[in-house]
Order: C-alpha cells, then sequence, then structure tokens
C-alpha cells in the first residue's frame, strides 16, 4: 500500500467516524499495525487529529476536515460521482427499510424490546438477512467504482454472524461494530464521497 493511499484512508476512515481508537481504524482503513501508528502519529503532528490519550481517541480537527474534503474531490472525478449518484440512489429505499427493521429490533409495542420472544427477534434477524443481501449486491458495485467501499461488505457480514450467533447488541448496540454502526458509516462514506448535506437529504426524502 502506497504511502499516499494509506495517508487517504486512514484520514477519511477517521472523517467517517468522527473520533475512533486504533482498533477501529485499522478496520475501517485497511490499515494497520506500524503503518496506522506512524500515519496517526503524523496526522496529530500536523494538526489534522487530536489524540486523547486517556481515552485512546483520535478525533478529527477541522484543518483535518478541509483536508480530508480536498483529498476526496482529488480522488473522486466528476465522472465517478456520476457513476456513484445512481447507486446511492438505489441505497436510500435499502436504507429505509433498514432503519425500520431497527426500530422494531429496538421498540415493540411502544417499549423497549427486552429480546425474550424468540420466534419475534429471529423473524427480524431474517429481514436483516434479507437487507444484507441486498446490501451486498449494491456493495460490490460501488467497490467497482470505489475499492475502499468493499471493505464494508465483511465488516457487515461479520457483523451479521454476530447477529445470527445471539449476539444482541451487534444488531443496532453503538461504538461496538454492529450491523447499525457499520451501516451508518456506510451511509455517511456516500454522502461524503457525494457532498451532500444529511439535513438536506432528510428534508428531500419527507
Amino acid at each position: 500500500m502506497s504511502k499516499v493511499s494509506i495517508a487517504f484512508d486512514v484520514l477519511h476512515a477517521l472523517a467517517v467516524k468522527g473520533m475512533a481508537q486504533a482498533g477501529p481504524l485499522a478496520v475501517s482503513s485497511g490499515v494497520s499495525g506500524d503503518e496506522l501508528n506512524e500515519e496517526l502519529a503524523r496526522i496529530t503532528e500536523e494538526g489534522l487529529a487530536n489524540h486523547m490519550a486517556g481515552r485512546g481517541l483520535w478525533r478529527i480537527t477541522p484543518d483535518g476536515r478541509a483536508k480530508h474534503a480536498q483529498l476526496l474531490h482529488e480522488q473522486l472525478t466528476d465522472d465517478t460521482r456520476q457513476r456513484l449518484r445512481p447507486l446511492y440512489e438505489q441505497f436510500l429505499p435499502l436504507n429505509t427499510t433498514f432503519k425500520e427493521t431497527c426500530t422494531r429490533w429496538q421498540i415493540r409495542g411502544g417499549a423497549a424490546n427486552d429480546h425474550t420472544d424468540t420466534a419475534y427477534d429471529q423473524g427480524l434477524i431474517g429481514e436483516l438477512g434479507e437487507i444484507h443481501a441486498a446490501a451486498a449486491g449494491l456493495i460490490g458495485r460501488l467497490a467497482q467504482v470505489a475499492a475502499r467501499f468493499g471493505r464494508y461488505a465483511d465488516r457487515l457480514a461479520d457483523a451479521l454472524t454476530r447477529v445470527r450467533g445471539g449476539e444482541v447488541k451487534a444488531f443496532t448496540g453503538v461504538l461496538n461494530e454492529s450491523y447499525h454502526d457499520i451501516w451508518m458509516e456506510l451511509h455517511k462514506d456516500l454522502l461524503l464521497s457525494l457532498d451532500i448535506d444529511r439535513a438536506t437529504e432528510e428534508a428531500r426524502q419527507n
């Protein structure tokens, strides 16, 4: 992996996450070990990220976001964005279905789902499997446009395996590489790539 690729992949992962520890950044960026540590040290020294040593977290700075926007603009040509746009439009209805499924996983009958009804949960896990099958095909097409999208396929597959194995938090948990965590990163990656404001997108859909 070239230094240019490492520089972009690490900063892009941090731009998508906002803040993260080294482990999750390695998973998201595909950069690990000494290469990741060296790049994190470099972007911290250059003021593109802040390191909160006590929590082991790196957080992107305003300068980091500006640098990331520049690098992303250089990487994505108009033709690339034109190829991504229809795939993003295909993602939106799938995203709506996924969010509705997540809500029913979390809330049942106006109260928090206590996950004691195995049949109810298994039905939703089955729905997640169907969503995943559709998402896998879409991500494959996204990866043909920008290779980094391919990493989401393996991460989502791993999360689905954990859900099917009985790990309740692997469905909609927060900051634990849950299916929902990864899906939200995929969504944000698309928004950043197409320079779409989330508030504008939500207003268009409502």
